[in-house]
């Protein structure tokens, strides 16, 4: 075995074994949310009761038809036209929020917490409306959808006793400020994430 892979692997050895004795801390996490928006989730925590907490995901094509079928009716380009049907391209979303935790009045093994927080929320939309003109024609048109406001959330996180394991689920409300003011918008997510 060579010198220079001798000193690699006592290196990769010695970083893996700091690594896991850093993860004893749990002072942040990263994981998978599950709802929308479906993405990468990311968790710091500060002090005994607050987080920081970032999500970057996405949402299925489906979701919110009737938002933006009532969307339609809101663009003046549209007023002389009859909506048919829209497809979504793509949606992504962005999540920045500020949590307070507080300690869940329960005897459970690990840590049981309930949380609330502010936040804000930032989607962008790509997607394509079919619309009727004043002779019955179809026509398309390809719009690109931005929305931004803040956010109230109320969700509920435990981490286990043994494992640098910890689920979580929650809703949040948003309130437009972007795009179509005070429109209120309900969201919710299941997740778990790797704590370390």
């Amino acid at each position: 075995m060579t010198l220079n892979l001798k000193t690699t692997i006592c290196l990769l050895g010695f970083t893996f074994i700091s690594f896991f004795s850093f993860a004893q801390r749990y002072n942040q996490g990263i994981g998978l949310r599950v709802g929308d928006p479906l993405g990468l989730t990311y968790k710091i925590y500060g002090g005994e009761r607050q987080a920081l907490e970032f999500t970057l995901g996405s949402v299925s094509r489906n979701r919110h038809g009737a938002y933006y079928e009532d969307k339609f009716d809101a663009i003046d380009d549209f007023d002389d036209f009859r909506y048919s049907d829209h497809d979504v391209d793509y949606t992504y979303a962005i999540q920045g929020r500020y949590l307070v935790h507080n300690s869940f009045p329960a005897n459970v093994e690990g840590r049981l917490d309930w949380f609330w927080g502010l936040g804000a929320h930032l989607r962008l939309s790509r997607l394509e409306y079919s619309y009727f003109d004043q002779d019955s024609q179809l026509l398309s048109d390809t719009r690109t959808n931005f929305d931004l406001g803040p956010e109230v959330i109320l969700g509920v996180e435990y981490e286990l006793q043994d494992y640098p394991i910890v689920g979580f689920g929650e809703v949040s409300l948003l309130a437009e400020i972007v795009d179509q003011p005070l429109k209120m918008r309900i969201f919710g997510a299941i997740g778990v994430r790797y704590a370390f």
